[in-house]
């Protein structure tokens, strides 16, 4: 038996971003290079009558050595960064930035990302972002250039959650705070602004036609927006395993392509491909471009194209050479950042188990796609659990049960959401009307949150600190080889 070139590029790049992930997770690549060495030999000895098996050997022993070799360059870049940040940690220093985005809200001050211009009057020598935390009464806009002044802050790891090196895959090094700012550049008015300001607007309607809790989760719903969830409600999202409709990650993308075909399913398939990338680049653009949500919303495209095209060989191979483009950007947040993970392990269970999933649900009606959003977030759900299980230390037994509950209402809560908002932009009064069709399907949702939110006694708790980084890579090697095995006894049977 012999491998096409395709299968040999696949295997090179599913190599290359094992050799990051390990090396990522042991931080020196002459540890990484003594794993492969036992690891390949073992399977070279085992494989010396099979010349395609050693074929293999030689392709992924170089991936995974150029893997390492990146990611051991880029680690010591962001060492370097560290040692240039952490020589003011705990000092007073005077700082001029120019502000990114929106971070967090809560009650009592707002917190942003700012790209670090100034330190002390000198030019910052690195590309450095960082969190500043300024009182509920200032009000930042994207590329502002402001000055502060405020003791710099590390970050640290909480909950056995590495967060320090899941912002550092974004690039952000440390935080501050302060209660002056001085503005030395008003924001341009540009599309940054535009977007930032609509998307404001929109928030403060819906604030303004719904109530608070059934306003969040339409925040969630269609902006990935939840900055002001209070502690309790957020608690009840985690417990019963819903945070994945409020978070910025592949499932919001997952939801505009159920919004979007839910809506437009009469479109021939040409369309449907073109509305859908369209309406996942705008919600980008609203949500800021987070880079999980860049991730996202490429890989949201992609699978799109995916499933319609069927083809699931040439569909691995894009998916690893997009992982490979990503993981080039920022190797930290191959092995950091959760929704890198969850939106790639979306988009691979769904190739492969949507039409599993299909026939066990065929008698879910198929009318404005309900099977289709039913089986897709089924899909998606599935294979992200022991990911989600490592990284958040818990799962509800009744979760299932909890998904299936809400999921039918996703499409139109959003579809209604947004007709509620287009009529509000021209009746206000009609707008409150028409809403209440909506407040039903929010309330019931925040019903079903609560419910199995305070379900306590089908949580199952897990304590895998200090050890779940090296679970997350066990599963991640153990997929890589399930879905090279199925590839391989595929080709047989040809």
């Amino acid at each position: 038996m012999y491998f096409s070139k395709n299968t040999y590029f696949t295997i090179f790049l599913i190599g290359v971003l094992l050799g990051i992930c390990v090396n990522n997770f042991t931080e020196y690549i002459w540890l990484s290079v003594l794993l492969y060495g036992v690891l390949l030999l073992l399977w070279i000895i085992t494989s010396l009558y099979h010349r395609y098996i050693f074929n293999v050997c030689i392709i992924l022993l170089w991936a995974l050595l150029l893997g390492s070799y990146y990611s051991e360059v880029h680690v010591s870049q962001i060492e370097e960064k560290l040692e240039y940040t952490q020589k003011y940690s705990w000092l007073y220093v005077s700082f001029t930035g120019q502000v990114k985005k929106l971070y967090k809200r809560s009650d009592y001050y707002d917190e942003y990302i700012l790209d670090l211009e100034y330190v002390e009057d000198e030019k910052a020598i690195w590309d450095i972002s960082h969190i500043l935390r300024v009182p509920k009464n200032f009000s930042l806009t994207p590329n502002q250039l402001i000055s502060y002044s405020w003791k710099v802050y590390e970050i640290e790891d909480f909950d056995g959650f590495s967060y320090k090196k899941y912002l550092l895959a974004s690039g952000i090094y440390f935080s501050t705070s302060t209660n002056t700012i001085e503005t030395l550049q008003d924001s341009p008015i540009g599309w940054k602004n535009k977007m930032f300001l609509a998307r404001e607007y929109l928030l403060g309607r819906i604030a303004t036609i719904f109530p608070g809790d059934e306003a969040i989760f339409l925040w969630g719903i269609l902006f990935g927006a939840r900055e002001n969830i209070p502690k309790d409600l957020k608690e009840d999202f985690t417990n019963s395993w819903l945070t994945h409709f409020i978070a910025v990650s592949g499932f919001n993308i997952t939801l505009c392509v159920i919004f979007t075909t839910f809506i437009f399913w009469f479109l021939p398939l040409w369309g449907r491909i073109i509305t859908v990338s369209t309406v996942i680049i705008m919600f980008s653009f609203f949500v800021w471009l987070w880079a999980p949500v860049v991730r996202a919303a490429i890989m949201g495209i992609l699978w799109y194209i995916f499933l319609q095209n069927g083809n699931t060989t040439r569909n691995i191979t894009l998916l690893a050479f997009t992982a490979v483009c990503m993981a080039l950007y920022s190797p930290l947040a191959l092995s950091y950042d959760v929704s890198l993970h969850l939106s790639f392990l979306a988009v691979i269970w769904i190739m492969y188990t949507q039409d599993f999933f299909t026939k066990i649900f065929s008698w879910i009606p198929s009318t404005f796609a309900i099977r289709e959003a039913f089986v897709l977030t089924l899909s998606a759900l599935s294979f992200s659990l022991p990911i989600m299980i490592f990284q958040f230390g818990q799962v509800s037994l009744l979760a299932p049960f909890a998904n299936i509950a809400v999921t039918w209402t996703i499409p139109l809560a959003m579809l209604w959401g947004a007709i509620t908002l287009i009529v509000d932009s021209i009746s206000p009064t009609l707008a409150s009307y028409i809403g209440f069709l909506e407040w039903i399907l929010l309330y019931y949702d925040i019903l079903m949150v609560r419910l199995f939110g305070n379900l306590e006694f089908a949580l199952i708790q897990f304590d895998f600190w200090p050890y779940k980084i090296y679970g997350q890579l066990f599963y991640f090697i153990v997929l890589s080889y399930i879905v090279s095995y199925y590839h391989i006894q595929k080709m047989r049977q040809i």
